[in-house]
């Protein structure tokens, strides 16, 4: 049973930050395995956060000039002077593309097919940038990332790693304000956290775990409210009905998709903690991309019960914005994302698509698909493929890829590998295996992607700010790191 308190390392109890100044201290990141952990006489109290009141940012564009080398470990020098250097041929090309601050324009509300590379080379990354994860054993890898919608104004950032903790950075700061104050932290899963993801109203997360298990967490009291108990395998996605917050759906390496609604009744067990409650699906995907076997059933044996092959893992699965009964999803077998009506499926009766995507790989052999997301206004659906392409599906019109992405260097060789959308929809930023992250312009697919060069291993999971000047990478070198425009001010 997962621990419902927060877990703080070397915190005094009397210590009541809010959450916009909780950080943990990166004095134990050099601390020898055989050194023994503080030992403290009783638990200290929960600590609450305050959900700061939501203030909308509005995107804030520079046109620096173009550079053809990218600087990813150092900021270059700033100007001193707001603005300096911009035109106004500039200013009024940058208005009639999105807008002004107040009240925006008529052509704001049209996607104008221009490309804006020169903001996708001011993100840069220095080593203040850099923040680490002390896990029981020494340095443990962050799994998963995702950034809240208004709580410190978009700018506090869930990570989970692989011991099961789950860690809430400001953003705001770089990390030297480690060295000052105490990083609220809180063990959410005896076992590695492969996604998560925040409410709408950023007062709630669900965490999905390797010990198949998805849990509701109170994010003001680190407070586990709910456990979702079905899947047999690790769940590797959760995700939101973008319009019932109530509801979300899981996928598993046991190749089952569940839905899950908190309206339901819930059941809690004598020896649950107390407020925790158990829920089972409302509704059931099975084998939902297990290769079709036409063999002979093989004999029933009074062995191991049967467990679902890796090959038949589900690895996302998301509600589509266009029609809300419909839920889309990827497997791990091959390329093909399936589309399902949620008003024909049951716990009980066996699952078909009702749409199918046509393989547009060019690989011999079929490879499987590591992440699925669909873009903020819900028109463009990107699957990225272990053939090393990124592709562009109609969510509408599921069929043939409309386009993809790739770079001769680009490499997705696991399935850990994830995809972030700018909120704009104008960027999509992919880990790699080859340690760096890539982003290409989506209405240019077949521009060469900007190569960010940071991280010591292979970059995972990413997650884009809501003001769109920033986005955080996650590594299996034990590392996260922001990105952020380097503005000429």
């Amino acid at each position: 049973m997962a621990e419902n308190v927060c877990r703080r390392r070397g915190i005094l109890s009397y210590l009541k930050f809010p959450l916009s100044d909780i950080t943990r201290q990166n004095s134990n990141l050099c601390r020898d395995d055989s050194e023994p952990l503080l030992q403290i006489s009783e638990a200290p109290p929960k600590k609450r956060i305050k959900l700061e009141d939501f203030q909308p940012c509005q995107p804030r564009f520079t046109d620096n000039k173009e550079n053809d080398i990218i600087s990813t470990t150092t900021y270059r020098n700033k100007l001193k002077k707001p603005y300096a250097g911009l035109t106004s041929q500039h200013a009024l090309f940058r208005r009639e593309l999105w807008g002004t601050a107040i009240g925006g324009s008529a052509m704001a509300s049209t996607r104008w097919i221009a490309s804006t590379r020169f903001f996708m080379k001011d993100f840069t990354s220095s080593d203040k940038d850099i923040f680490k994860f002390l896990g029981d054993r020494g340095l443990v890898a962050p799994f998963a990332c995702s950034f809240s919608h208004a709580v410190q104004d978009g700018k506090c950032l869930a990570v989970a790693d692989e011991e099961g903790t789950v860690g809430l950075i400001d953003a705001r700061y770089d990390n030297t304000i480690e060295t000052e104050r105490v990083r609220t932290e809180f063990r959410a899963h005896d076992n590695a956290v492969f996604d998560l993801m925040w409410s709408p109203d950023d007062r709630h997360m669900v965490t999905a775990s390797g010990d198949q298990t998805a849990r509701l967490w109170d994010v003001e009291l680190q407070q586990c409210k709910a456990v979702f108990l079905a899947h047999t395998c690790s769940i590797k996605s959760v995700n939101y009905n973008s319009t019932d917050p109530n509801m979300w759906v899981t996928a598993s390496r046991d190749g089952n998709i569940f839905i899950w609604d908190v309206r339901t009744t819930g059941m809690q067990t004598p020896e649950g903690p107390e407020g925790e409650m158990f829920y089972k699906p409302t509704n059931s995907i099975r084998s939902a991309h297990s290769p079709d076997n036409p063999k002979k059933k093989a004999r029933k044996s009074c062995s191991l019960p049967h467990r679902s092959k890796p090959t038949s893992s589900v690895t996302g699965a998301l509600f589509l914005k266009h029609q809300e009964h419909l839920l889309a999803s990827s497997g791990a077998i091959d390329g093909i994302i399936k589309y399902w009506d949620l008003r024909n499926h049951s716990n009980t009766k066996a699952s078909q698509p009702v749409q199918l995507s046509i393989n547009g790989a060019t690989a011999k052999r079929p490879h499987g698909i590591s992440a699925l997301i669909l873009d903020n206004n819900g028109t463009r659906l990107y699957a990225n493929s272990t053939d090393n392409y990124i592709y562009q599906y109609d969510p509408i019109n599921l069929g043939a890829p409309l386009t993809r992405f790739t770079s001769p260097t680009f490499r997705c060789s696991s399935f850990y590998i994830r995809m972030a959308i700018s909120p704009d929809d104008r960027y999509i930023i992919s880990g790699s295996s080859d340690k760096c992250v890539y982003m290409w312009e989506t209405d240019f697919p077949d521009e060469n992607p900007i190569v960010l060069k940071a991280h010591e291993n292979e970059v995972t999971s990413l997650s884009w700010s809501r003001d769109l000047e920033m986005f955080a990478s996650c590594s299996d070198d034990a590392s996260l790191r922001f990105w952020r425009v380097d503005k000429p001010y």
